[in-house]
Protein backbone atom coordinates (compact mmCIF):
# COMPACT_ATOMS: atom_id res chain seq x y z
CA UNK A 1 0.00 0.00 0.00
CA UNK A 2 1.87 2.92 -1.38
CA UNK A 3 1.01 6.54 -2.44
CA UNK A 4 -2.53 6.11 -4.25
CA UNK A 5 -2.10 2.21 -3.01
CA UNK A 6 -5.31 0.13 -3.45
CA UNK A 7 -7.49 -0.99 -0.36
CA UNK A 8 -7.36 -4.74 0.25
CA UNK A 9 -10.02 -5.80 2.93
CA UNK A 10 -9.89 -9.56 3.51
CA UNK A 11 -12.41 -11.84 6.30
CA UNK A 12 19.24 -18.90 37.93
CA UNK A 13 14.75 -18.21 37.89
CA UNK A 14 15.42 -14.20 36.84
CA UNK A 15 17.28 -12.81 39.70
CA UNK A 16 15.08 -10.00 41.24
CA UNK A 17 18.06 -8.88 42.74
CA UNK A 18 19.62 -7.90 39.86
CA UNK A 19 16.71 -6.01 38.80
CA UNK A 20 14.67 -4.19 42.13
CA UNK A 21 11.62 -3.47 40.03
CA UNK A 22 11.09 -7.36 39.33
CA UNK A 23 10.78 -8.10 43.30
CA UNK A 24 7.17 -9.94 44.19
CA UNK A 25 6.78 -9.98 40.29
CA UNK A 26 4.81 -13.24 39.39
CA UNK A 27 5.43 -14.43 35.16
CA UNK A 28 2.05 -16.44 35.68
CA UNK A 29 -0.05 -15.09 32.89
CA UNK A 30 -2.95 -12.78 34.91
CA UNK A 31 -6.65 -12.04 33.75
CA UNK A 32 -7.60 -8.20 33.47
CA UNK A 33 -11.43 -8.92 32.26
CA UNK A 34 -11.95 -10.69 35.52
CA UNK A 35 -15.65 -11.33 35.41
CA UNK A 36 -16.07 -9.79 32.48
CA UNK A 37 -14.78 -11.60 30.20
CA UNK A 38 -17.41 -12.96 26.87
CA UNK A 39 -20.69 -11.31 27.69
CA UNK A 40 -22.26 -12.61 24.82
CA UNK A 41 -25.37 -10.76 25.66
CA UNK A 42 -23.75 -7.11 25.27
CA UNK A 43 -23.59 -5.83 21.40
CA UNK A 44 -20.15 -6.89 20.01
CA UNK A 45 -17.31 -4.78 20.96
CA UNK A 46 -16.15 -2.54 17.92
CA UNK A 47 -12.00 -2.25 17.80
CA UNK A 48 -9.78 -0.81 15.20
CA UNK A 49 -6.01 -2.16 15.86
CA UNK A 50 -3.26 0.09 14.18
CA UNK A 51 0.10 -2.46 13.40
CA UNK A 52 2.46 -1.40 11.48
CA UNK A 53 2.66 -3.97 8.94
CA UNK A 54 1.04 -8.00 9.04
CA UNK A 55 3.52 -9.75 11.38
CA UNK A 56 2.96 -13.78 11.75
CA UNK A 57 3.41 -13.45 15.53
CA UNK A 58 -0.25 -11.00 15.70
CA UNK A 59 -2.00 -12.78 12.55
CA UNK A 60 -3.44 -15.32 15.23
CA UNK A 61 -4.41 -13.01 17.75
CA UNK A 62 -6.73 -10.85 14.88
CA UNK A 63 -8.25 -14.20 13.98
CA UNK A 64 -9.06 -15.45 17.59
CA UNK A 65 -10.33 -11.76 18.31
CA UNK A 66 -12.37 -11.86 14.68
CA UNK A 67 -13.27 -15.81 15.71
CA UNK A 68 -15.27 -14.00 18.86
CA UNK A 69 -18.65 -13.55 18.95
CA UNK A 70 -18.39 -10.74 21.23
CA UNK A 71 -15.63 -8.56 18.89
CA UNK A 72 -15.99 -6.54 15.87
CA UNK A 73 -12.46 -6.05 14.28
CA UNK A 74 -10.93 -4.30 11.95
CA UNK A 75 -7.66 -4.14 11.46
CA UNK A 76 -5.64 -1.45 9.80
CA UNK A 77 -1.96 -1.97 7.93
CA UNK A 78 0.50 1.03 7.22
CA UNK A 79 2.31 -0.87 4.57
CA UNK A 80 2.55 -4.14 3.09
CA UNK A 81 6.02 -5.56 4.06
CA UNK A 82 6.08 -9.50 4.49
CA UNK A 83 2.92 -9.59 1.95
CA UNK A 84 5.32 -9.07 -1.04
CA UNK A 85 9.07 -9.41 -1.52
CA UNK A 86 10.55 -7.19 0.55
CA UNK A 87 14.29 -6.53 1.40
CA UNK A 88 15.18 -7.13 4.87
CA UNK A 89 18.26 -5.08 5.84
CA UNK A 90 19.33 -7.62 8.60
CA UNK A 91 18.72 -10.43 7.42
CA UNK A 92 20.68 -9.33 4.02
CA UNK A 93 17.88 -10.67 1.66
CA UNK A 94 14.40 -10.70 0.32
CA UNK A 95 11.50 -12.04 2.58
CA UNK A 96 8.09 -13.22 1.83
CA UNK A 97 6.59 -14.95 4.63
CA UNK A 98 5.32 -18.66 3.71
CA UNK A 99 2.18 -18.45 5.30
CA UNK A 100 -1.01 -16.54 4.85
CA UNK A 101 -0.87 -13.23 6.78
CA UNK A 102 -4.42 -11.70 5.61
CA UNK A 103 -7.57 -14.69 5.80
CA UNK A 104 -9.54 -14.36 9.04
CA UNK A 105 -10.25 -11.07 10.15
CA UNK A 106 -11.30 -7.44 8.59
CA UNK A 107 -8.35 -5.63 7.58
CA UNK A 108 -7.44 -2.34 5.12
CA UNK A 109 -4.49 -1.48 4.37
CA UNK A 110 -3.95 2.68 4.49
CA UNK A 111 -2.54 4.90 2.00
CA UNK A 112 1.12 4.90 2.76
CA UNK A 113 2.28 8.69 2.06
CA UNK A 114 6.13 8.29 2.51
CA UNK A 115 8.43 7.95 -0.23
CA UNK A 116 10.37 5.37 1.21
CA UNK A 117 8.03 2.86 3.73
CA UNK A 118 9.75 1.41 6.40
CA UNK A 119 10.45 0.45 10.21
CA UNK A 120 11.29 4.36 10.46
CA UNK A 121 9.65 6.95 11.87
CA UNK A 122 8.45 8.35 8.81
CA UNK A 123 8.29 4.97 6.89
CA UNK A 124 5.25 5.30 8.05
CA UNK A 125 2.93 8.09 7.13
CA UNK A 126 -0.68 7.25 6.98
CA UNK A 127 -2.84 10.44 8.08
CA UNK A 128 -6.30 8.42 6.73
CA UNK A 129 -6.31 6.78 9.99
CA UNK A 130 -7.53 10.14 11.58
CA UNK A 131 -10.55 10.34 8.98
CA UNK A 132 -11.16 6.15 9.53
CA UNK A 133 -11.13 6.63 13.52
CA UNK A 134 -13.67 10.32 13.06
CA UNK A 135 -15.91 7.77 10.84
CA UNK A 136 -15.80 4.81 12.64
CA UNK A 137 -17.19 4.74 15.77
CA UNK A 138 -15.09 2.11 17.13
CA UNK A 139 -15.09 1.51 21.36
CA UNK A 140 -11.15 1.61 21.34
CA UNK A 141 -8.52 1.97 19.20
CA UNK A 142 -5.50 -0.40 20.06
CA UNK A 143 -2.10 1.25 18.49
CA UNK A 144 1.08 -1.03 18.52
CA UNK A 145 4.15 1.40 19.97
CA UNK A 146 5.04 5.11 19.23
CA UNK A 147 7.77 5.43 17.02
CA UNK A 148 6.23 5.78 13.91
CA UNK A 149 4.54 9.10 12.29
CA UNK A 150 0.97 7.39 12.21
CA UNK A 151 0.73 6.03 15.83
CA UNK A 152 0.80 9.90 16.48
CA UNK A 153 -1.89 10.24 13.75
CA UNK A 154 -3.84 7.60 15.51
CA UNK A 155 -3.66 9.62 18.92
CA UNK A 156 -4.97 12.64 16.85
CA UNK A 157 -8.06 11.02 15.62
CA UNK A 158 -8.38 9.18 19.09
CA UNK A 159 -8.76 12.45 20.47
CA UNK A 160 -10.93 14.19 18.07
CA UNK A 161 -13.22 11.27 17.86
CA UNK A 162 -13.40 10.32 21.42
CA UNK A 163 -12.05 7.32 20.52
CA UNK A 164 -10.83 5.51 24.15
CA UNK A 165 -6.86 4.66 22.95
CA UNK A 166 -5.48 1.35 23.92
CA UNK A 167 -1.37 1.51 23.80
CA UNK A 168 0.93 -1.91 23.70
CA UNK A 169 4.31 -2.34 22.68
CA UNK A 170 7.42 -4.11 23.66
CA UNK A 171 10.38 -1.24 24.88
CA UNK A 172 12.01 -2.57 28.18
CA UNK A 173 14.39 -0.62 30.24
CA UNK A 174 17.31 -3.14 29.75
CA UNK A 175 19.20 -1.01 27.16
CA UNK A 176 21.84 1.55 27.65
CA UNK A 177 20.78 4.10 25.80
CA UNK A 178 22.99 7.99 24.93
CA UNK A 179 22.26 10.05 27.86
CA UNK A 180 20.17 12.81 25.37
CA UNK A 181 17.78 9.72 24.40
CA UNK A 182 17.01 8.54 28.40
CA UNK A 183 16.78 12.72 28.76
CA UNK A 184 14.03 13.12 25.57
CA UNK A 185 12.32 10.00 26.62
CA UNK A 186 11.93 11.33 30.52
CA UNK A 187 10.52 14.53 29.09
CA UNK A 188 8.64 13.06 26.07
CA UNK A 189 6.86 9.44 27.69
CA UNK A 190 4.89 10.64 30.76
CA UNK A 191 2.71 12.84 28.12
CA UNK A 192 2.51 10.22 25.67
CA UNK A 193 1.55 7.53 28.22
CA UNK A 194 -1.30 9.69 29.96
CA UNK A 195 -3.19 9.45 26.45
CA UNK A 196 -3.93 5.78 26.63
CA UNK A 197 -7.10 4.62 29.09
CA UNK A 198 -4.91 1.34 29.23
CA UNK A 199 -1.48 0.37 28.47
CA UNK A 200 -1.23 -3.16 27.80
CA UNK A 201 2.64 -4.66 28.94
CA UNK A 202 3.41 -7.86 27.64
CA UNK A 203 5.83 -8.87 30.50
CA UNK A 204 7.47 -8.26 33.33
CA UNK A 205 10.31 -5.71 31.95
CA UNK A 206 7.81 -4.21 29.54
CA UNK A 207 5.59 -3.22 32.78
CA UNK A 208 8.72 -1.66 34.40
CA UNK A 209 8.89 0.42 31.40
CA UNK A 210 5.68 2.29 31.88
CA UNK A 211 5.94 2.20 35.51
CA UNK A 212 9.27 4.30 35.18
CA UNK A 213 7.41 7.11 32.76
CA UNK A 214 4.61 7.34 35.31
CA UNK A 215 1.53 5.05 34.53
CA UNK A 216 -0.16 4.12 37.12
CA UNK A 217 -0.86 0.48 38.21
CA UNK A 218 -4.81 0.77 37.63
CA UNK A 219 -4.06 1.70 33.68
CA UNK A 220 -1.82 -1.65 33.61
CA UNK A 221 -3.28 -4.97 31.60
CA UNK A 222 -1.64 -7.54 31.01
CA UNK A 223 -1.54 -9.30 27.16
CA UNK A 224 0.94 -11.46 27.40
CA UNK A 225 3.77 -11.55 23.82
CA UNK A 226 2.68 -14.85 22.73
CA UNK A 227 3.20 -17.00 19.30
CA UNK A 228 0.52 -19.46 18.12
CA UNK A 229 0.90 -22.78 20.46
CA UNK A 230 -0.99 -24.44 18.66
CA UNK A 231 1.00 -24.15 15.35
CA UNK A 232 3.57 -25.39 17.26
CA UNK A 233 2.63 -28.12 19.42
CA UNK A 234 1.46 -29.64 15.99
CA UNK A 235 4.53 -29.52 14.08
CA UNK A 236 6.38 -31.10 17.45
CA UNK A 237 4.16 -34.11 17.30
CA UNK A 238 3.99 -34.51 13.52
CA UNK A 239 7.93 -34.26 13.57
CA UNK A 240 8.54 -36.22 16.47
CA UNK A 241 8.49 -39.81 15.05
CA UNK A 242 10.75 -38.10 12.31
CA UNK A 243 13.79 -36.67 14.59
CA UNK A 244 16.65 -39.07 12.63
CA UNK A 245 15.46 -37.98 9.27
CA UNK A 246 15.08 -34.22 10.31
CA UNK A 247 18.33 -34.19 12.18
CA UNK A 248 19.89 -35.71 9.14
CA UNK A 249 18.35 -33.38 6.77
CA UNK A 250 20.96 -30.58 8.51
CA UNK A 251 23.69 -32.94 7.96
CA UNK A 252 23.64 -34.35 11.71
CA UNK A 253 23.66 -38.14 11.62
CA UNK A 254 23.78 -39.27 15.46
CA UNK A 255 22.03 -38.79 18.47
CA UNK A 256 24.22 -36.21 20.32
CA UNK A 257 22.53 -33.26 21.38
CA UNK A 258 22.36 -30.48 19.35
CA UNK A 259 21.74 -26.84 20.22
CA UNK A 260 20.02 -24.33 18.64
CA UNK A 261 20.79 -20.66 17.59
CA UNK A 262 17.58 -19.38 16.24
CA UNK A 263 17.90 -16.00 15.09
CA UNK A 264 19.63 -13.42 13.07
CA UNK A 265 23.56 -13.44 12.64
CA UNK A 266 23.90 -10.21 13.63
CA UNK A 267 26.53 -8.90 16.33
CA UNK A 268 24.08 -7.87 18.93
CA UNK A 269 22.45 -11.45 18.86
CA UNK A 270 26.28 -12.72 19.73
CA UNK A 271 26.48 -15.88 17.37
CA UNK A 272 30.38 -15.60 17.47
CA UNK A 273 29.86 -15.74 21.58
CA UNK A 274 27.61 -18.45 21.21
CA UNK A 275 30.39 -20.68 18.55
CA UNK A 276 33.11 -19.85 21.32
CA UNK A 277 30.88 -21.52 24.17
CA UNK A 278 30.36 -23.74 21.67
CA UNK A 279 33.84 -24.65 20.78
CA UNK A 280 35.06 -25.06 24.70
CA UNK A 281 31.77 -27.50 25.48
CA UNK A 282 32.84 -29.70 22.48
CA UNK A 283 36.13 -29.97 23.56
CA UNK A 284 34.87 -32.07 26.23
CA UNK A 285 31.32 -33.54 25.25
CA UNK A 286 29.92 -34.96 22.13
CA UNK A 287 27.26 -32.47 20.80
CA UNK A 288 26.14 -29.87 17.42
CA UNK A 289 25.54 -26.44 17.15
CA UNK A 290 22.85 -25.47 14.68
CA UNK A 291 22.59 -21.66 13.71
CA UNK A 292 18.53 -21.06 11.96
CA UNK A 293 19.20 -17.70 10.23
CA UNK A 294 20.99 -15.56 7.76
CA UNK A 295 22.59 -12.00 8.53
CA UNK A 296 25.50 -9.75 8.41
CA UNK A 297 27.89 -11.64 10.61
CA UNK A 298 27.30 -14.63 8.00
CA UNK A 299 30.28 -14.83 6.78
CA UNK A 300 32.65 -13.68 9.77
CA UNK A 301 30.89 -16.65 11.46
CA UNK A 302 31.88 -19.27 8.85
CA UNK A 303 35.71 -18.29 8.78
CA UNK A 304 35.90 -18.30 12.48
CA UNK A 305 34.67 -21.85 12.32
CA UNK A 306 36.79 -22.88 9.83
CA UNK A 307 40.14 -21.08 11.44
CA UNK A 308 39.27 -22.31 14.68
CA UNK A 309 38.47 -25.84 13.17
CA UNK A 310 35.46 -25.88 15.59
CA UNK A 311 33.72 -29.47 14.47
CA UNK A 312 29.87 -30.27 14.22
CA UNK A 313 28.67 -26.99 13.42
CA UNK A 314 25.76 -26.70 10.93
CA UNK A 315 24.59 -22.99 9.28
CA UNK A 316 21.37 -23.35 8.05
CA UNK A 317 20.88 -19.82 6.61
CA UNK A 318 17.44 -18.08 6.59
CA UNK A 319 14.19 -20.71 7.54
CA UNK A 320 11.13 -19.33 6.57
CA UNK A 321 8.09 -19.73 9.07
CA UNK A 322 7.02 -23.19 7.73
CA UNK A 323 10.62 -24.52 8.15
CA UNK A 324 11.36 -23.54 11.68
CA UNK A 325 10.03 -26.54 13.43
CA UNK A 326 11.96 -28.69 11.55
CA UNK A 327 14.79 -26.70 13.75
CA UNK A 328 12.97 -27.01 16.66
CA UNK A 329 12.28 -30.69 16.03
CA UNK A 330 16.25 -31.21 15.27
CA UNK A 331 17.35 -29.66 18.17
CA UNK A 332 17.50 -30.40 22.48
CA UNK A 333 19.05 -27.26 23.46
CA UNK A 334 17.79 -23.48 22.35
CA UNK A 335 20.26 -20.66 23.03
CA UNK A 336 19.74 -17.06 22.36
CA UNK A 337 22.45 -15.21 24.15
CA UNK A 338 21.69 -11.53 22.97
CA UNK A 339 23.60 -8.68 23.99
CA UNK A 340 21.18 -5.61 23.34
CA UNK A 341 17.95 -4.68 22.04
CA UNK A 342 16.02 -8.36 22.32
CA UNK A 343 13.05 -6.99 23.45
CA UNK A 344 11.39 -10.32 23.97
CA UNK A 345 12.79 -13.23 22.10
CA UNK A 346 9.47 -14.75 20.58
CA UNK A 347 11.74 -17.88 19.20
CA UNK A 348 11.68 -19.18 22.52
CA UNK A 349 8.21 -19.11 23.46
CA UNK A 350 8.31 -21.22 20.15
CA UNK A 351 11.29 -23.72 21.55
CA UNK A 352 9.22 -24.19 24.38
CA UNK A 353 6.58 -25.49 22.16
CA UNK A 354 8.84 -28.37 21.90
CA UNK A 355 9.79 -28.92 24.98
CA UNK A 356 13.39 -27.19 24.81
CA UNK A 357 15.10 -26.13 27.61
CA UNK A 358 16.00 -21.92 27.02
CA UNK A 359 19.44 -20.30 27.72
CA UNK A 360 19.20 -16.75 27.35
CA UNK A 361 21.18 -13.83 28.05
CA UNK A 362 20.01 -11.37 30.98
CA UNK A 363 19.60 -8.83 27.93
CA UNK A 364 16.42 -10.67 26.72
CA UNK A 365 12.91 -9.63 27.38
CA UNK A 366 11.47 -12.73 28.08
CA UNK A 367 13.92 -13.81 30.72
CA UNK A 368 11.84 -13.54 34.04
CA UNK A 369 8.38 -14.75 32.02
CA UNK A 370 9.32 -17.54 30.23
CA UNK A 371 13.33 -18.32 30.49
CA UNK A 372 13.10 -19.40 34.32
CA UNK A 373 16.87 -19.90 35.57
CA UNK A 374 17.37 -22.93 37.28
CA UNK A 375 13.86 -24.17 36.54
CA UNK A 376 13.37 -24.76 32.72
CA UNK A 377 16.83 -23.28 31.70
CA UNK A 378 19.54 -20.66 32.48
CA UNK A 379 20.11 -17.03 32.60
CA UNK A 380 23.48 -16.06 31.56
CA UNK A 381 25.69 -12.38 31.65
CA UNK A 382 28.82 -13.78 29.89
CA UNK A 383 30.86 -16.04 27.49
CA UNK A 384 31.95 -18.29 30.92
CA UNK A 385 28.13 -18.00 32.19
CA UNK A 386 27.10 -19.41 28.81
CA UNK A 387 29.47 -22.23 28.32
CA UNK A 388 28.21 -23.33 31.97
CA UNK A 389 24.97 -23.41 31.28
CA UNK A 390 25.58 -25.33 27.67
CA UNK A 391 27.91 -28.08 29.70
CA UNK A 392 25.35 -28.68 32.25
CA UNK A 393 22.35 -29.33 29.49
CA UNK A 394 24.92 -31.10 27.26
CA UNK A 395 26.51 -33.89 29.82
CA UNK A 396 22.67 -34.49 31.59
CA UNK A 397 20.11 -36.05 29.35
CA UNK A 398 17.43 -36.38 32.83
CA UNK A 399 18.23 -32.34 33.49
CA UNK A 400 17.35 -31.64 29.46
CA UNK A 401 14.15 -33.67 29.99
CA UNK A 402 13.18 -32.14 32.94
CA UNK A 403 14.03 -28.62 32.01
CA UNK A 404 12.28 -29.14 28.71
CA UNK A 405 8.87 -30.82 30.19
CA UNK A 406 8.72 -27.66 31.92
CA UNK A 407 8.92 -25.24 29.21
CA UNK A 408 5.64 -27.11 28.26
CA UNK A 409 4.12 -26.30 31.60
CA UNK A 410 5.03 -22.76 31.44
CA UNK A 411 4.17 -21.93 27.98
CA UNK A 412 0.70 -23.75 27.74
CA UNK A 413 -0.93 -20.64 30.10
CA UNK A 414 1.06 -18.26 27.42
CA UNK A 415 -0.74 -18.50 24.51
CA UNK A 416 -2.91 -16.49 22.13
CA UNK A 417 -6.28 -17.06 23.94
CA UNK A 418 -4.80 -15.27 27.07
CA UNK A 419 -3.52 -12.42 25.07
CA UNK A 420 -7.03 -11.67 23.51
CA UNK A 421 -8.40 -12.73 26.19
CA UNK A 422 -6.63 -9.28 27.53
CA UNK A 423 -7.06 -7.14 25.00
CA UNK A 424 -11.53 -8.04 25.17
CA UNK A 425 -11.29 -7.46 28.61
CA UNK A 426 -9.45 -3.66 28.18
CA UNK A 427 -12.10 -2.83 25.76
CA UNK A 428 -15.18 -4.57 28.03
CA UNK A 429 -13.87 -2.34 30.94
CA UNK A 430 -13.82 0.58 28.80
CA UNK A 431 -17.49 0.10 27.80
CA UNK A 432 -18.37 -0.39 31.16
CA UNK A 433 -16.98 2.84 32.33
CA UNK A 434 -18.35 4.63 29.77
CA UNK A 435 -21.43 2.88 30.20
CA UNK A 436 -21.78 3.83 34.38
Amino acid sequence: ARRGGAVATSVGRRRATRRPYLRGYSAEPMDPAGPLRRDRAAAPLRLAILMSHPIQYHVPIFRELAARDDVDLTVYFCWDFGIRETYDREFGRVIKWDVPMLGGYEHRFLPNWSPRPGPTFFGEINPSIVSTLIRGRFDAVLVYGYSHLTSWFAFLGAKLSGTPLLLRGISHLLDERPGWVRAAKRLLLPFVFRLPRFCLYIGAHNRAYYEAYGVDDDRLLHTPHVVDNRFFARHAAELAPQRAEVRASFGIHDDAPVILFPGKLVEWKNPLMTLEAFRRVRTRHRCHLLYAGEGAQRGELEEAIRQGAVPDVVVAGFLNQTEMPRAYAAADILCLPSRATETWGLVVNEGMSFGLPVIVSDRVGCGVDLARDGENGFVVDSVDALERALEALVADADLRSRYGARSREIIASWGVPECADGIVGAVRRIVEERGA
